[in-house]
């Protein structure tokens, strides 16, 4: 059993708060972006989210069983947090450039410069993500690594939401404050990437021998025998898509409902802030209520939140920001009790199969990701389309402003209910991984 000192946990949070600011970009500002600054459609953008996932489910597994086969003297994972930081940074640029091109031109142009990087993301976060079950076997450490990682990520959303907006308005035109927006991220993206990768030296958190020479054909058997971590990562990817629709929707809902688009980075930064906070919370929540029952909680507080915030008038800003505080507090449990299960599943699969699949794990848990970040950009712009929503228009219907709210409220809603009645079965709790590591202890 290892615990962390502070210094590691803050450095493998550098970790996230860099990948999340290249991240969050994607997820809050990419469709607004492609729609109304590169000037391509909303259902082609859905598209090319769709087109990039798919080959996500290629490339993801793949990079997980090429990260458990590396043999490199920074250790299996921060290899390719050192040397992948770079590419990424240089493709998140490329990725908010508007080039001079036709209108087929640029959906070539977005969708290449996507793939790669989503291609990119893969080779740093999958690494990335498995540290977390290298670094201790402790399981409130892992809630605690957890909690300290979304933290970061909160920070990094709090950047990223706070200074685009105001960044991009201060350039002449929208594509020239994008692009430069792009290259500061990206350079603080770099920087953080290589703090974590230098102070987070991992001594492996295990001396058990395991199977780890599976091959290509093996991970489907191995997956389908290690049934926690499948509830975990179709929980989460229901979960998460309610998450990621909620941010790519909230710039249309200030923009067109509220009516002021200067009021985003404060909506923002108070959802963030609230999530900030449940983050803090969270720890003492698990050692009540164990890692699903917080998960569940949280879940009802995101949902109620939700349906309440629907019933109020665009001009009460102060119960607008309330309400999507209490709502983004609760549903904060999604994603850190998600990540906090996966070194759980692990271990038990390791203890199911013999085999300890680090890799290939978290590989399948960053596609959950990857595909619910697609699968709410298809649906926002599904029912931008299905609205009548007019690009850049100052006056939206009342059809696309209802459809804008929808994607903030009942759409999230049903998806968190559905998130928790899939999770209901998970079975590992502390007395449960207790057994499961006194049993790998003793083989």
């Amino acid at each position: 059993m290892k615990t962390l000192s502070m210094k590691t946990k803050i450095a493998y949070g550098f970790g996230d708060l860099a990948s999340n600011l290249l991240f969050q970009m994607t997820v809050i500002y990419l469709l607004f972006f492609y729609t109304d600054v590169l000037g391509i459609s909303a259902i082609s953008a859905g598209f090319i989210f769709l087109i990039a996932r798919l080959w996500d489910a290629i490339n993801d597994p793949m990079m997980g069983l090429v990260m458990d086969k590396t043999k490199s003297k920074h250790g299996k994972a921060r290899v390719y947090i050192k040397y992948g930081s770079l590419p990424l940074a240089f493709a998140t640029i490329a990725m908010f450039y508007v080039p001079q091109l036709s209108s087929n031109g640029k959906v070539l142009y977005a969708g290449i410069t996507y793939i790669l990087w989503g291609m990119l993301y893969t080779l740093v976060n999958i690494p990335y993500s498995s540290l977390t079950a290298s670094l201790t076997d402790v399981p409130q450490e892992r809630t605690a690594l957890s909690s300290i990682r979304m933290i970061f990520m909160l920070i990094g959303v709090i950047i990223v939401s706070v200074v685009t907006e105001p960044f991009v308005s201060s350039f002449a035109t929208p594509d020239r404050g994008y692009f430069f927006v792009s290259v500061l991220f990206g350079g603080l993206a770099f920087l953080f990437f290589q703090l974590c990768f230098r102070y987070t030296n991992v001594s492996v958190a295990t001396t058990r021998k395991s199977n780890e020479t599976y091959r290509m054909k093996d991970i489907w058997p191995l997956l389908l025998q290690n049934k926690p971590l499948l509830i975990v990562t179709l929980a989460s990817l229901v979960g998460n898509m309610a998450i990621f629709i909620r941010e790519t929707a909230a710039i249309y809902y200030v923009t067109y409902n509220l009516g002021r688009s200067d009021f985003l980075p404060i909506f923002l930064g108070v959802i963030v802030l609230a999530m900030l906070i449940s983050n803090l919370v969270i720890p003492f929540a698990t050692r009540k209520w164990d890692k699903k029952g917080t998960y569940i909680i949280g879940s009802c507080i995101g949902v109620v939140g939700s349906i309440i915030f629907y019933f109020i008038p665009y001009d009460q800003l102060f119960l607008v920001l309330l309400f999507a505080a209490i709502s983004s507090f609760g549903i904060a449990a999604i994603s850190t009790m998600g990540w906090a299960m996966i070194p759980d599943t692990i271990e038990y699969g390791e203890w199911k199969t013999g085999t300890r699949a680090e890799g290939i794990s978290y590989a399948i848990y960053s596609f959950s990701q990857k595909l619910a970040t697609a699968i709410a950009g298809i649906l926002v712009a599904s029912v931008l389309e299905l609205t009548d929503y007019i690009p850049g228009a100052v006056n939206q219907s009342s059809k696309a402003l209802f459809g804008v709210m929808s994607t903030l409220t009942f759409i999230p809603s049903a998806l968190i209910i559905l998130s928790v009645l899939i999770i209901l079965p998970y079975s590992i709790d502390a007395q449960f991984y207790k057994k499961v590591m006194t049993a790998l202890s003793e083989n």
